[in-house]
């Protein structure tokens, strides 16, 4: 590695920690970790509890791979004098390394929401949501090189550029809200969130570097096409301090024989970066999908078309069966069932 290459990571590596503003990772499979993408998803599924995993490795081909891990479960609460209406809780941890010097993030966060019907059929939804994120930040400056210990020849003189601390903490608060229709065959929804609500100090120096907000506008709609597939497309525009992210594409969901057995394949694109198809399948309420990135951007000489690869896996389960509760009677049978009743219009390919 000459030392041009190896300056070009130094830099990269430490604007980073100097200036850290593209807040959150990327996510090919943003609608896989719903609550976090939007704290107002919080329950807002046709199932009692849901659970998930995600897995992403980036940029293996170029330097030290960025590595991200999360994990999160949510629920809905239902009570006979909210009718129609629930309560979401939820909750994500998340883990992600990135870089030479193991620039380390950890988060958890508790979400939760209210979740209203707006019309008497019950086939339009206000949710709303707020989620509250506990952040440790840490950095290993033992594996990072600086330019002043440039001799000339080899990187060997001590750095005198090492901060305070190589470990941060701080608060961060994400609110959201979001808009379900439901009308025949098809469910529509839209939703935003706004993240670092209150801008954090994120800076590892004695200089102030408050997180400038984040915004997330996704939505999308889920239909039926024939008699045994679904297709759900889904957009996602984020935009944080000069930066920029537009996702876009569609999963379709095919059932498969008579074993409950689901295919699901797509096609997504990331503005000027990636080409990303997912193939996946599904048995009964466990769920399988893998991405991979293809780089198309400015890079892919330097990454060999090479971007990242992601995995999710999630399981849902009822306590109670969906199916035995007809959308116009939900709000009759929830005062008979209390909170054993589903509390939203059913809809989903997941059978």
């Amino acid at each position: 590695m000459n030392k041009y290459k190896i300056l070009l990571i130094v830099f990269i590596t430490f604007l980073g920690l100097k200036s850290v503003s593209a807040q959150q990772v990327y996510s090919s499979q943003f609608y896989a970790m719903p609550i976090y993408l939007n704290p107002a998803l919080t329950g807002n599924s046709d199932y009692n509890i849901r659970t998930g995993v995600n897995y992403r490795n980036q940029w293996n081909s170029v330097t030290t791979p960025f590595v991200s891990q999360s994990a999160y479960i949510d629920g809905k609460l239902s009570f006979p004098y909210l009718g129609a209406s629930w309560l979401g809780i939820g909750g994500v941890i998340f883990n992600d390394k990135a870089g030479t010097g193991g620039l380390k993030t950890n988060q958890i966060m508790l979400t939760t929401s209210l979740n209203k019907s707006l019309n008497k059929g019950n086939t339009l939804f206000f949710h709303g949501g707020l989620g509250l994120e506990l952040v440790n930040k840490s950095v290993d400056y033992n594996k990072l090189v600086f330019d002043d210990q440039w001799d000339g020849a080899i990187f060997s003189k001590p750095t005198e550029e090492l901060p305070e601390t190589q470990s941060l903490f701080y608060l961060d608060i994400t609110l959201g809200g979001a808009l379900t229709y439901f009308r025949g065959k098809t469910r529509y929804f839209l939703g935003v969130a706004v993240s670092h609500l209150n801008q954090p100090n994120e800076s590892f120096y004695e200089i102030t570097n408050n997180l400038k907000r984040s915004y997330n506008f996704h939505g999308g709609l889920e239909t039926k096409i024939g008699p045994r597939m679904y297709i759900k497309p889904e957009f996602l525009y984020k935009s944080e301090y000069l930066s920029t992210e537009f996702v876009f594409g569609a999963n379709v969901a095919m059932a498969a024989g008579k074993k409950g057995i689901v295919l699901h394949y797509g096609l997504w694109y990331r503005n000027k970066e990636d080409i990303i198809p997912t193939v996946g399948f599904q048995k009964k309420r466990f769920k399988f999908i893998l991405s991979y990135d293809v780089d198309v951007s400015a890079l892919q000489l330097t990454s060999a078309s090479k971007g990242g690869l992601e995995i999710s896996l999630t399981y849902n389960y009822n306590y109670s069966n969906p199916r035995s509760v007809k959308r116009l009677e939900r709000k009759r049978k929830a005062k008979k069932i209390g909170d054993k009743a589903i509390s939203c219009p059913k809809f989903t390919n997941e059978d």
